[in-house]
């Protein structure tokens, strides 16, 4: 008996254990790799979904072209909710969609300034939506998912984006997640990354050794679906405007490339204003999350020429103080650089120098931040840096009186106190070569 038990324990065990009951292969699947939300005609939204073929992307491009070119296809569907444009879609799809893999949510300037809480919403309670999903303000909306500019994948081309553009120290990376725990955490209005797509009509590039003036033949052979939209009617006069362009003769799409990059901020889920590249970086400074940059000031010998260094690591800590109550918070930054470029003969081991540039540092640092500062109290008016958060934690009896009133009445006219430190931390050898 107790053998017989052993046995149907096994098997039960066995029965219940199998994993594959559910299981949909992978050519029964609709990957989507990126989303973009756009406005639509009223209260309607427009939902763009990049749908991936694996099979394609599998084999190689070269190889994929002689069974099938298309690596990605862009649907386009207009609805009253992000869930009803996906079914919509869902109909003329032959494969389950599957949200699980989106890396990258576009969503367009023209929705954003009017709200996207309700996508975010979407967004959070799908479960197949990963959190760390990067979010995106484009001026141009979803029709920058339709450039596969040096990935054949546009939502490759936006993941990699995601990883290399901090580095430039004009944009910061926020997720999902990041973005959701800010509209709800007191005192912080959250922020995107920004950028513009813009076509480009001659660009170089080699294929087998051959110089060519249009790219591979075309990747996404379907256009997307006409929902009676003009994009342009919906942008700022002066914001570049990504049309779908095709050449005539060939058939075949010219790459697209973004440009532009910088930081949209938002007032709760709704975008009041963009920072430029230079403005980014006053912001990062503040926030001590500038990950790498190159700064560049005047040589304090007085020869004209620029010296180019480089940020190491940045840091920030922000202290509110209440001072007679009047409320003001105390910065301090500490920035590490390495020297990358300068005049001939510059001696970086003379420390009257050295001095004399880290001077020049503090001065272009506390300037940088300063400028940006007063654009985002005065004109913005959205607390993006987290002042009214520190204030909270620091005093949440005080912050709960302060709350409504702070980003239009007490953050523009809030005192900040800048203490910059720079140390040039490796300022290369020293060299003595004089012109001639």
């Amino acid at each position: 008996m107790r053998r017989i038990g052993f046995v149907a324990l096994i098997i039960l065990l066995a029965l219940i254990s199998s994993g594959c009951w559910d299981t949909v292969e992978i050519e029964q699947v609709a990957l989507v790799g990126s989303m973009g939300v756009d406005k639509g005609q009223g209260d309607k939204v427009v939902v763009s979904l990049e749908v991936i073929n694996p099979g394609a992307l599998a084999t190689g491009i070269q190889g994929a072209t002689a069974q099938s070119p298309v690596v990605s296809i862009v649907t386009r569907d207009e609805a009253t909710t992000i869930a009803n444009a996906i079914n919509n879609a869902q109909r003329r799809t032959p494969r389950r969609i599957s949200t699980g893999l989106i890396g990258t949510v576009v969503f367009g300037q023209s929705l954003a300034r009017e709200g996207i809480g309700q996508y975010i919403d979407y967004l959070i309670r799908d479960a197949r939506v990963r959190s760390s999903a990067l979010l995106v303000t484009c001026d141009s909306g979803a029709e920058l998912l339709q450039r596969p500019f040096m990935y054949p994948l546009p939502s490759r081309t936006l993941a990699g984006l995601s990883q290399s553009a901090p580095a430039s120290g004009m944009t910061i990376t926020v997720t999902l997640g990041e973005f959701t725990a800010k509209l709800a955490e007191p005192g912080i209005e959250p922020t995107t990354i920004h950028t513009v797509g813009r076509k480009t009509k001659d660009v170089q590039v080699k294929r087998q050794g051959e110089e060519v003036k249009h790219t591979d033949p075309a990747f996404m052979l379907e256009e997307p679906i006409d929902v009676d939209i003009t994009l342009e009617s919906e942008l700022p006069a002066e914001s570049p405007v990504l049309n779908p362009y095709k050449e005539a003769s060939s058939g075949e799409f010219v790459p697209g490339i973004t440009i532009d990059i910088g930081i949209a901020a938002y007032r709760g889920d709704k975008l009041v204003g963009l920072l430029d590249s230079a403005e980014a970086r006053g912001y990062l400074w503040t926030t001590g999350e500038l990950e790498q940059s190159t700064v560049e000031i005047e040589d304090p010998r007085g020869s004209g020429k620029k010296i180019a260094l480089r940020v190491i690591r940045s840091s920030a800590s922000i202290k509110p103080v209440l001072d007679q109550e009047v409320i003001r918070m105390e910065v301090e930054l500490h920035v590490d650089l390495e020297t990358r470029e300068g005049p001939m003969g510059m001696d970086m081991t003379n420390q009257t120098l050295l001095e004399a540039i880290e001077d020049s540092l503090d001065a272009l640092i506390m300037h940088e931040a300063r400028t940006t500062l007063n654009k985002v109290q005065k004109e913005l008016k959205t607390d993006i840096y987290g002042f009214g958060n520190k204030l909270y934690r620091a005093n949440p009896k005080l912050w709960a009186e302060l709350e409504p009133r702070w980003n239009e009445e007490l953050f523009p006219d809030l005192e900040v106190h800048f203490q910059v430190k720079s140390r040039v931390r490796a300022p290369g050898a020293a060299y003595s070569v004089s012109s001639r």
